[in-house]
């Protein structure tokens, strides 16, 4: 009689427990993977922050752009001067060791939902950092802001004003890049008008000084009534409300006309001077005439009566306003006050310079007004999901890796020609055609001399 031997294929239990355990460890190591694979040894330090910026185990450790580890912990530490740091412990591969002590260390954003990663920069220090070692807080460079922190400084209802502005801003320019090239045109001619303006400015001879102390005594005395002159403001709705009915055209064409009518009147006045002498010969004739105010005597004494009261209180008036007067002295006696404004008067004469070299991206490509509402539409439509400007960008996942080289079909124009001299007056940016292959920097020929018009009524 032969004895069957059994065999472990031939036990289903045994085959259940084997499955079993290979799915618990399979399960331990998928768990485990973020903070490191076990039985794997890795170059673990510590590194001192400022703050923790909502750092969190599992954040990536960069270096050079590679992931080289993760973070495990992040714990905060209370200094004996009571200052509190945060300690963030980091666990990296081999390759990475050992680092430098002058090793820098900054927090940077990895996307804009608010995901952060550690990016080590490596020093050129002999002294190496051990394992268990810590990288001191004096290595930590200065966080820049983020863009969540740029937004979280603005409550619910401010955000929203913003947009809403911005939409505004958005529409007041379409429909206007005639109206801003115009401008634009003419402002470096207002520049250079205003310069001599500032040259008297700065003059001790205009007598800036005291024009500016007689302002803050001025300032000054009005400050006790400052919630009368608001109630003042306030009512005045009324009567704007009820000139708005004969704001147009009357009030339009009033102040369409008033510069001209300036100018007249500077033209006039001295041709009038023999007039207005002639005229005081003939007041000074009519004084029989002034009898006849007689009867109005009794209501300017009274007048003049209830005028007293307010005399008295003059002096209590011109004393704060000689401490005022005396401050605005101090002012226009300080030194740098006319160096300050020589210094404006060198900005508006260089800003002349700026404004040649930048007025054509407006005048010819009419860039701004493009840019304007293109960036109303990117922040205030969307879909039920959010505005435009939460898409993500879909990469070739030949990019989605860091790569020694460029992308054999990268296209990018760093500085593309906007009209601005010596570029043939091309508006490159926006009208690039697509050429297969790699194309980095201008593209070669005249793309187009202009780009697209802004019209009455929205985008051609």
């Amino acid at each position: 009689m032969r004895v069957r031997r059994s065999s472990l294929a031939a036990s289903p239990v045994l085959i259940g427990a084997a499955a079993v355990l290979v799915a618990i460890v399979a399960v331990v190591l998928a768990y485990n993977a973020n903070t490191g694979l076990p039985f794997v040894r890795t170059y673990d330090i510590q590194v001192e922050l400022r703050d923790g910026q909502r750092m969190m185990p599992g954040n990536d450790v960069r270096l050079g752009g590679a992931r080289i580890g993760t973070v495990t912990a992040v714990t905060p530490e209370v200094r004996r001067d009571g200052r509190v740091v945060a300690v963030a412990s980091l666990q990296l591969d081999r390759t990475a060791e050992p680092l430098p002590v002058d090793t820098t260390v900054l927090i940077r954003p990895r996307s804009a939902l608010g995901l952060k990663f550690v990016e080590l920069t490596r020093g050129r220090s002999p002294r190496t950092v051990r394992p268990g070692g810590r990288l001191p807080l004096r290595q930590a460079v200065e966080e820049p802001v983020d863009l969540d922190q740029l937004a979280s400084v603005y409550d619910a209802r401010t955000r929203a004003a913003f947009q809403r502005g911005i939409v505004e801003f958005g529409n007041g320019l379409a429909g206007r890049g005639g109206d801003l090239n115009r401008f634009v045109a003419v402002l470096p001619e207002a520049m250079e008008r205003l310069s001599p303006a500032m040259a008297n400015l700065a003059d001790p001879r205009s007598e800036l000084g005291p024009t500016l102390r007689a302002l803050a005594r001025t300032a000054g005395e009005v400050a006790p009534v400052a919630e009368i002159q608001g109630s003042l403001l306030r009512h005045l709705d009324a009567t704007f409300t009820a000139l708005a009915a004969v704001a147009r055209p009357h009030f339009q064409e009033l102040l369409r006309t008033g510069v001209p009518a300036q100018r007249s009147i500077q033209r006039e006045l001295p041709v009038a001077r023999p007039f207005l002498r002639r005229s005081g010969r003939l007041m000074a004739r009519l004084e029989p005439g002034i009898a006849a105010l007689e009867r109005a005597a009794p209501p300017l004494a009274s007048a003049l009566t209830r005028g007293v009261g307010t005399n008295r209180r003059l002096p209590r008036l011109l004393g704060p306003l000689d401490e005022t007067t005396a401050a605005i002295q101090r002012v226009a006696d300080d030194p740098l006050v006319p160096r300050a404004l020589a210094a404006a008067e060198r900005t508006v004469q260089r800003f002349g310079v700026l404004l040649d070299a930048l007025g054509p991206t407006q005048t010819r490509c009419n860039y701004i007004a493009l840019f304007g509402r293109n960036a109303s539409s990117v922040i205030a439509e969307g879909n039920q999901w959010g505005t435009w400007q939460r898409a993500g960008l879909i990469l070739t996942p030949i990019w989605m890796a860091p790569r020694a080289d460029p992308g054999p079909q990268l296209h990018h124009n760093a500085t593309p020609h906007t009209g601005q001299p010596g570029s043939g007056g091309e508006c490159e940016a926006g009208n690039e055609g697509y050429r297969p292959g790699q194309v980095i920097g201008n593209v070669p020929g005249i793309q187009r001399t202009d780009s697209r018009p802004m019209i009455t009524g929205g985008a051609k």
